[in-house]
């Protein structure tokens, strides 16, 4: 038996160069598929490696401490005999309502050495002196006047001003905290509209307060451990405990130390009222007065607290949950979404190398009657394919993990500040590639291979019997059947003939048109959030906050512009809501004054029905992604706490539609019932006559010069901020529709062409009897547009699937995507398979104009 030799190699290569466009549609098939898999199964690791490597570069603090009573020296002197155990730093800080620029500014101290939580410089520098100030990279997002070399003013309540010893700075750099991952959260305050805007940092002995606000600090047995993993997890509870157990005493030593200083003060009023007692009768009105008044600063002194430690770590900082669920979203993407690509890759391939094998019959029973052994028969097919996987596989890899990463890392990049990812090859996820590519080729050759190298060469030099034709279930409908004409009759006939390549070309149309529908169905869920949330939910065009509850000078203040149309008065603030197994959200918590009017400045309504809820005293309403995070329907509990409370369950009424953060309303009654006082009514919903930018911001200037406004939040400039971080999302909108198009494209490509080699002989044979070259085309045309059209049906209903199932992956905590698909998407999608296909079709028709008849007929006996 003979073996490989020159000439049977060089037999080999001849034959691929002969099949190039075959040869590179299986290289190509192959290279999408792993570039598809490999770049998005990376996505998700290359995110997380990114955050950790920041985190350990900017050595992020995992645990902060603060306290009701502030934080003094003793508590520090505790920590510093753990020392061996973790690096701390104290911050002082003062969070401030800015009358001149509408914004809540949290101001803190820049250490001389930033021991933890070091700032990252984008532009500019760190302040040397003290009338310099570096401001957080989102002042200039919010405030774009803001420019290094620029003056910076605080401007608040007198009270407020008093406690910093400058108020002016120039402007020296822009930075990133590693505690704010998230662009545009800073989490909430007690000051203003209850959230914080941004961030400036100034030279210490800037504020006057010498207690430190906050204490940071980062344990040592946790510098190289990976965060979010469960054994970071289990490590941080424990030091948490540590933590508590460490500064318990000190709780009881605060209160008594503060009592002890207190009641030092009172030591002159002592010795006044013991003076007195001695030289004037009991009940001289001068007495009385003065031992009342020692009786109440002494209850007072009694009445000082214990000093409460709050103790928060990493997971309380807005943004780095949300991160971590973000990459794991993209990793819940990565295990369905590339596979589904990667698995029509596969069926392809099997339809090509199937017809490869049964195309080179009549050469096999050559090489058997020539003593070639069975094993140098089947390399051929084996190195053709095992080429095209290998070649596929390596370019796939490097594409791949190069571009997709990239791609998907910008797009969430603009929701995070972090730095740019590095590339990283998951060797793991490429073997897999590189046994899926093999298999492909070399283990679907093998097995059709099987049964032909057992054959004898006598039969192999025999062509294969043509499939027989078979009476179609549509010729029993003998209306329909006697209206067709003879080329429709030959097309449904052929259909229905080859059932294998019909389920292959649907399937591999279906796929590809289901992954475009889900591209341009993301692009409208991503596109309505803004017009449903905007125009059809809210009706309002600003949010006025005030210190407290509103005057009849506000009052007058507030409707005294041409711009004002109508209000809504109504208590806002921030709360908490908590449960284990989510990560905590932050709701806003709303009590409109007049409950009826709501409805003009808020829709609350079903989603799918439109059926509107009101206000009522049985419940809250809230929603609907706050239900589905917390698995909660109408009549159960929600554990709601309102910053500065005690937490307290609230009962579902209705869910709401919504999109964008979180809300909770509640009407008078039932906020007096559930949390037992009265609510400050502190906001304004307002309308205005116009609403253009000018406007907007005229009004806004103009309340704030009143006494008792805090802040003016524009639903315009709301819009705008909110939704420039979904524009990057376009571009995971458009690898989707690319890739797949791509995919589709070679799909059709490859199908046709398996289908006219198949047919050869018969479309020379009508080619003889006197069909034009055009009739020719259409004869497997006909074909290809129903199997399209077959495809096109089939594949809205699974793009359908598809897109829902990436929806509720790729949605964040505080973000709900609108979960239709509009018609257009459905045609674009539908329009661009066809024009693929009549692409196709234009290439095939170049091809059987130079098919050479004779050849093509030429007797194989």
């Amino acid at each position: 038996m003979m073996g490989m030799t020159t000439a049977y190699l060089k037999t080999i290569f001849r034959e691929i160069w002969r099949s190039k466009a075959r040869f590179f549609s299986i290289l190509l098939i192959i290279f999408l598929g792993v570039a598809f898999y490999t770049g998005i199964r990376a996505a998700g690791p290359d995110m997380s490696q990114a955050a950790t490597s920041y985190f350990h570069r900017q050595r992020l603090a995992t645990n902060s401490v603060q306290s009701s009573l502030g934080l003094t020296q003793a508590d520090t002197a505790i920590l510093n005999q753990h020392r061996d155990r973790f690096r701390y730093q104290t911050e002082r800080y003062l969070d401030v309502s800015q009358r001149n620029n509408n914004r809540v500014v949290r101001v803190a101290e820049l250490p001389t050495v930033q021991r933890v939580n070091r700032l990252r410089v984008t532009q500019g520098r760190l302040p040397r002196h003290a009338n310099e100030i570096v401001l957080d990279t989102q002042a200039r997002v919010l405030q774009p006047s803001l420019k290094v070399g620029r003056t910076y003013r605080i401007a608040s309540t007198a009270a407020v001003n008093r406690q910093f010893t400058r108020r002016t700075f120039k402007i020296v750099g822009f930075v990133n905290s590693p505690r704010y991952l998230e662009n545009v959260s800073r989490g909430v305050t007690t000051v203003g509209k209850g959230t914080l805007d941004y961030l400036a940092y100034v030279r210490p002995q800037t504020l006057t307060g010498n207690v430190p606000t906050r204490l940071d600090v980062q344990f040592k047995n946790l510098q190289n451990v990976q965060p979010y993993s469960a054994r970071y997890k289990r490590l941080n509870r424990q030091n948490t405990a540590d933590l508590k157990r460490w500064l318990r005493p000190r709780a009881q030593q605060r209160q008594h130390q503060l009592q002890q200083r207190a009641t030092a003060k009172l030591a002159p009023l002592k010795r006044q009222v013991a003076a007195m007692q001695g030289q004037v009768p009991a009940n001289t009105p001068q007495l009385v007065q003065l031992t009342a008044q020692l009786r109440r600063a002494q209850a007072k002194v009694q009445a000082i607290p214990r000093a409460t430690y709050v103790y928060t770590d990493r997971t309380d900082n807005p943004g780095y949950t949300e991160y971590h669920e973000n990459t794991q979203r993209i990793v819940a993407l990565s295990t369905v979404f590339p596979l589904f690509f990667i698995a029509i890759a596969a069926l392809i391939c099997l339809t090509t190398m199937t017809r490869m094998v049964e195309e080179l019959r009549l050469q096999m029973g050559t090489l058997k009657g020539l003593g070639y052994s069975n094993a140098a028969v089947g390399s051929e097919f084996m190195i053709y394919g095992g080429l095209a996987a290998l070649l596929g596989t390596a370019l796939g890899v490097v594409f791949g993990v190069n571009f997709f990463p990239q791609f998907i890392a910008q797009a969430y990049g603009s929701m995070y500040n972090l730095p740019a990812i590095t590339v990283q090859y998951l060797w793991g996820d490429i073997g897999v590639a590189l046994v899926i590519a093999l298999a492909c080729t070399l283990g679907i050759a093998a097995i059709v291979l099987r049964v032909d190298l057992r054959s004898l060469p006598a039969q192999l030099l025999q062509p294969k019997a043509p499939k027989a034709g078979k009476t179609l279930l549509l010729e029993r409908w003998t209306g329909f059947w006697r209206h067709l004409n003879f080329n429709h009759k030959i097309t449904l006939r052929n259909l229905f003939r080859y059932k294998q390549r019909m389920l292959m070309t649907v399937l591999g149309i279906a796929g590809c048109m289901a992954m475009m529908i889900t591209g341009f169905g993301l692009k409208d869920s991503i596109g309505d959030i803004s017009t449903k949330q905007f125009n059809d939910l809210w009706h309002y065009d600003a949010m006025v906050t005030r210190s407290g509850r509103e005057t009849a000078a506000q009052r007058k203040a507030l409707r005294q512009s041409a711009t004002y149309r109508r209000s809504l008065t109504l208590s806002s603030q921030k709360a908490t809501v908590t449960q284990s197994g989510v990560a905590e959200q932050t709701v806003t918590l709303g009590v409109p004054r007049t409950p009826d009017r709501l409805n003009r400045f808020v829709t609350l309504r079903d989603r799918q029905t439109h059926q509107t809820y009101r206000v009522t005293t049985q419940g809250a309403v809230i929603d609907e992604k706050l239900a589905k995070l917390y698995g909660v329907k109408v009549g159960d509990r929600l554990t709601v706490k309102p910053a500065g409370q005690t937490a307290r369950r609230v009962k579902v009424a209705a869910v709401a539609e919504n999109y964008v953060n979180h809300f909770i309303y509640l009407s008078p009654t039932y906020y007096r019932q559930v949390f037992g006082k009265q609510p400050t009514y502190n906001s304004n919903l307002v309308q205005f006559t116009h609403d253009s930018e000018r406007a907007g911001n005229d009004y806004a200037d103009g309340l704030l010069r009143h006494a008792g406004f805090l802040n003016v939040t524009l639903m315009r400039t709301e819009r705008q901020t909110t939704f420039k971080t979904f524009d990057s999302m376009n571009l995971v909108v458009l690898i989707f529709v690319i890739s797949a198009g791509a995919l589709a494209l070679v799909v059709l490509y490859n199908l046709t062409n398996i289908n006219v080699s198949e047919r050869i002989r018969e479309l020379s044979t009508i080619k003889v009897l006197g069909f034009y070259d055009g009739e020719v085309t259409l004869y497997i045309f006909r074909e290809n547009l129903i199997l399209t059209g077959m495809g096109i049906v089939v594949g809205c209903f699974l793009g359908n699937w598809l897109h829902t199932y990436i929806l509720q992956t790729a949605e964040t905590n505080a973000l709900m995507f609108s979960p239709g698909i509009h018609w257009l998407s459905y045609l674009y999608s539908a329009v661009l398979t066809v024009v693929f296909s009549l692409l196709v079709m234009g290439l095939m028709h170049r091809k059987l104009k130079r098919v050479n008849m004779l050849d093509a007929l030429q007797s194989v006996d």
